[in-house]
């Protein structure tokens, strides 16, 4: 496929399912190791993360959608995820009473949460975007 200026450059899917591996084991080391960290750190990154996470696994999927669009929908499920922690069922509660499943559902709604998945959607987005420019083309 011929470069074509405007559009950005194809997503190598071994690099991305690489930085879902990276960010992954970044989100669950700010849990597990968040008081060797710096407060803000601990206290934000996880949420973020998730939802870079969530990005990059959408990326991953679907290596041709926009940064924008990955971003937008990655928020989307981020904040479906947080809003879903207010319903009390018995299969939800099931699901988080054990660590993986808490650790995609979560486990209590947090209004800060929206602003930590904001600045983690935003970032991906970003960062993405500038490493379109780096990509060469007929990367798969």
């Amino acid at each position: 496929m011929p470069d074509t200026p405007g559009q950005p450059k194809p997503r190598s899917r071994v690099s991305l399912a690489a930085i879902l591996a990276v960010v992954i084991a970044m989100g669950l080391g700010s849990r597990k190791f968040g008081d060797s960290l710096p407060a803000f750190i601990a206290d934000n990154a996880g949420d973020a993360l998730w939802t870079v996470a969530a990005f990059v696994a959408l990326a991953l999927v679907f290596p041709g959608w926009s940064s924008v669009r990955l971003g937008v929908i990655a928020f989307s499920i981020s904040i479906g995820v947080e809003f879903s922690q207010l319903i009390d069922t018995p299969v939800l509660n099931s699901i988080r009473a054990n660590r993986i499943g808490r650790l995609f559902l979560g486990s209590g709604f947090v209004w800060l949460d929206l602003i930590r998945y904001t600045a983690g959607a935003v970032l991906a987005a970003v960062v993405d975007r500038a490493c379109s420019q780096t990509r060469t083309p007929g990367q798969e």
